[in-house]
């Protein structure tokens, strides 16, 4: 039996080559789209899982505020006091940079200060060393990427030497091991791993500075009571805290294969979890239509089939032969489709990972199983209805049929149902992809209220005798070809390093004070940056309280726990402050006093518009800028140019850098690049969107293409009478694409809903967002429309030109 299956299916092959290549086609087109973003979604949910024993590793946060990623070194202390027997650690964030220096060469790198137990907690391989033994006093662990970076090379590179400079303090380190690379999927990302003693990391600290991430590796029985277990410890350990402070800390325990997504719910990195889910349901709708396509275009093939079926029921065929035909047939052109959708990911994921950012590749374990499912399921569902309809046709009333047999009105509701379902999906996905396209455009485009262009940033080194060198290097770069202006504050686009927020009032409300950003800057920063005056003035240094000398940083204070006296200033506030300070308008501000901290009155003498320096999504922080007469802690370099030439500009920096600070790298950025890397995730959901809703409507035309031949071949009789009766060929086409459109027209009413919910939820994580307008369906039906009628106009055309002697004799 299964030799005379496999000659049918042959032989229908040969017959049918225009519905096979169509049927084929599309379901490939549908399976390969679904397959590369189950990748990408599959990337997304398995970050840490590949870590020994991840799902038993923990992050411990402890906040009194809000939470974040980091919690105070102090905890450290408290967990060993407590429980000697977990596998704890810390990795240091230093709030400034690391210069690695071999000869005369040196890099701007991120390092990593960490304990020796370390591989405790996150049993990674080691390429080179003993991780039991690579985390010494003087050692330091290097990724293969750094090593290749430092040495040139990534083996035998144990036991060479570099020097390594942070805040001003340069230490000779030899390297003890050779880290392999992390996979991209990975939160906890190591360059450089340094091993400190602990009386170091926790020189200066103190619960209230959260500077490190705390891992735990438990055993199950006591991951369940970790809450418990952690319920207090703070307060038994809370040595400088009031009971009060101490009261008010919470610990949390964090999961490490929960964190890719839970640290974006608190805006610190990670992924959003939502994206993936709209990828992984866009995979299945492209699927869902490669599928229906294929069921549509089997439903239709198999009408022509009858007398094939009563012949073969006359030769002794029984209904669960012909019913296990249909359907090896069926999922013998899907495992076709599969083999070509298999080929066309491997063929298109480089350029579709370059477009999107993911860098995922085809995994054969993951993807064959899954395109086998696909076109077992696939196959079986275009089998099953050929199978119940034609397996019970009477051969005698087919054979003495004198036309040719059909599926009747059922057949075609069920072709007309799976062909508005095929559509609905096509249009939700370009409406979205419009949508989306826009929202992108606004953000790359929209006023971030200041000049993004001609604009370049560079974080400065930061310790104390270091800050004294801000004014030389602004003097040098200031008088390079093509530089119009230079300066320095503690913020910037991208976002700068020792931003703090202070409580502000107003004297005489009573509402709960709002917190502002308390932004340090030399009195030219604002032009410098190009930003935007509403109302009031900028700082003039011929103003006494414009520029005023900060003998302690507050972040400074802050660090060492002192208590901070800002004094009294001119300063200059953004729209958000004002509407935060409730305050009618930016006009209305002007000459304002406000009380900073409780304590320190300051003088409104500006207003500027809101400066969009960080995340696209957010709304703006708000701002309070004060001038500073002197260095600038924590500072990021601003440079403006104009009339030459970027590349020419950045070099003279570079040279003018290693004049002023010789020991450390110069790592300058454009905002242009920043701004690119903030939108980065929205560009990549654009990018697949619109390759998504292309193979989608690729898809429909396929499947709408292959119901035109159809129809348009059973309709010849019909067509030939309405000829001979009177009608034209123009009202016969008329009235066959007004048909063939009636699916398409249901369609966009269906998805319309559909398309409107969906976008509006996306578009609300948006501070800045466009309006859901009607052109974007409107324009989306019209696309849809125009596809759809030439689609199927040439094969009308052509049925209803021919003439009617041809047509009578079709049947």
């Amino acid at each position: 039996m299964l030799s005379h299956i496999a000659l049918v299916f042959w032989r229908g092959i040969l017959q049918r080559r225009l519905f096979t290549t169509l049927n084929v086609l599309g379901m490939a087109l549908g399976m390969a789209t679904f397959l590369t973003l189950a990748l990408i979604v599959r990337y997304e949910f398995t970050f840490d899982r590949w870590i020994p024993d991840a799902e038993h590793i923990y992050r411990l946060d402890a906040f009194s505020d809000e939470e974040t990623t980091v919690s105070s070194i102090r905890l450290i202390d408290a967990l060993r006091a407590e429980h000697p027997d977990w596998n704890a650690t810390a990795i240091l964030r230093g709030f400034s940079g690391a210069t690695v220096r071999i000869n005369d060469n040196a890099w701007d790198v991120f390092i990593a200060r960490t304990d020796a137990h370390l591989f405790d907690v996150f049993a990674l391989s080691l390429a080179e060393g003993d991780p039991r033994t690579a985390l010494v006093p003087k050692g330091v662990v290097l990724t293969r990427t750094q090593a290749r970076r430092f040495f040139g090379q990534d083996h035998n590179v144990l036991g060479k030497t570099l020097d390594i400079t942070q805040k001003g303090r340069t230490e000779r380190l030899h390297v003890t091991g050779v880290l392999k690379d992390l996979p991209p999927n990975t939160t906890p990302q190591f360059d450089l791993l340094v091993p400190t003693s602990a009386s170091e990391m926790q020189a200066g600290s103190s619960w209230e500075m959260s500077a490190a991430e705390t891992w735990v590796r438990v055993s199950p029985a006591v991951a369940s009571r970790l809450p418990d277990l952690l319920s207090g410890i703070v307060q038994r350990h809370a040595a400088g805290l009031s009971a009060e402070d101490a009261k008010a800390f919470k610990i949390r325990t964090r999961p490490l294969t929960t964190l890719h997504f839970f640290d974006a719910t608190i805006g610190w990195g990670g992924a959003d979890e939502r994206l993936p889910i709209i990828l992984g349901v866009v995979g299945l709708l492209a699927l869902g239509a490669g599928l229906v396509n294929f069921v549509t275009l089997s439903t239709a093939l198999a009408a022509t089939r009858s007398r094939e079926v009563a012949m073969r029921k006359v030769l002794g065929a029984t209904v669960l032969t012909l019913g296990l035909s249909f359907t090896a047939e069926a999922i013998g052109l899907a495992l076709i489709a599969a083999v070509i959708a298999l080929v066309l990911t491997e063929l298109t994921l480089p350029w579709i990972s370059t477009l999107s950012g993911w860098p995922v590749g085809l995994d054969f374990g993951f993807a064959l199983p899954l395109l086998l499912a696909s076109a077992i399921i696939g196959g079986a569902c275009a089998g099953a209805y050929p199978s119940w309809m034609l397996s019970r046709f009477r051969p005698a009333a087919v054979l003495a049929s004198a036309r040719m047999p059909g599926s009747g009105r059922l057949g075609s509701r069920l072709r007309e149902g799976l062909t508005v379902a095929q559509f609905a999906f096509a249009v939700t996905l370009t409406i979205c992809t419009l949508v989306i396209w826009r929202q992108t455009h606004l953000l790359q485009t929209m006023d971030r209220g200041f000049q993004q262009s001609g604009l370049l940033m560079a974080y400065l080194p930061n310790e104390q005798a270091e800050r004294l060198r801000q004014q030389r290097l602004s003097d040098l770069v200031r008088g390079l070809p093509g530089v119009t202006g230079v300066t320095v504050a503690d913020d910037a686009p991208g976002g700068g390093r020792a931003v703090i927020t202070f409580d502000t009032t107003r004297p005489g409300r009573s509402d709960p004070p709002p917190l502002l950003a308390v932004v340090a800057m030399q009195p030219s920063t604002l032009p410098v940056w190009g930003a935007h005056l509403l109302a009031g003035r900028l700082f003039d240094t011929t103003h006494d309280y414009d520029s005023r000398a900060m003998p302690v940083a507050p972040f400074d204070s802050f660090l060492a726990g002192q208590s901070w006296t800002f004094g009294a200033h001119n300063v200059v506030l953004n729209e958000a402050a004002i509407r935060a300070l409730g305050f009618a308008d930016a006009a209305s501000a002007i000459g304002a006093p406000i009380t900073l901290h409780g304590k320190d009155i300051q003088t409104i003498i500006g207003v500027v518009a809101d400066m969009r320096f960080k995340n696209s999504r957010a709304s703006v922080t708000p701002a309070l800028y004060y001038a500073v007469s002197g260095p600038i802690g924590y500072g990021v370099l601003s440079v403006r140019f104009d009339h030459a030439p970027e590349n020419a500009v950045r070099t003279a920096i570079a040279t003018v850098w290693k004049q002023v600070y010789p020991e450390s790298a110069l790592n300058l950025r454009s905002v242009g690049d920043i701004i690119d890397n903030d939108t980065r995730p929205e560009k990549q959901r654009g990018t697949l969107m619109i390759v998504a809703s292309f193979v989608t409507l690729s898809i429909s035309c396929i499947g709408l293409y292959g119901i035109a031949v159809f129809n348009v071949r059973r309709r010849l009789f019909e067509i030939g009478v309405r000829k001979v009766l009177g009608a034209t060929a123009q009202q016969v086409t008329r009235l066959l694409v007004l048909q063939f459109l009636r699916p398409v027209l249901i369609a966009n009413l269906i998805a319309w809903p559909v398309a409107w919910w969906v976008m509006r939820g996306w578009l609300s994580g948006f501070d800045r967002r466009i309006s859901l307008s009607p052109l974007y369906f409107a324009l989306t039906a019209l696309i849809v429309l125009a596809l759809a009628t030439l689609t199927t106009l040439l094969q009308i055309r052509r049925g209803a030109r021919s003439a009617p002697a041809i047509a009578l004799s079709s049947q």
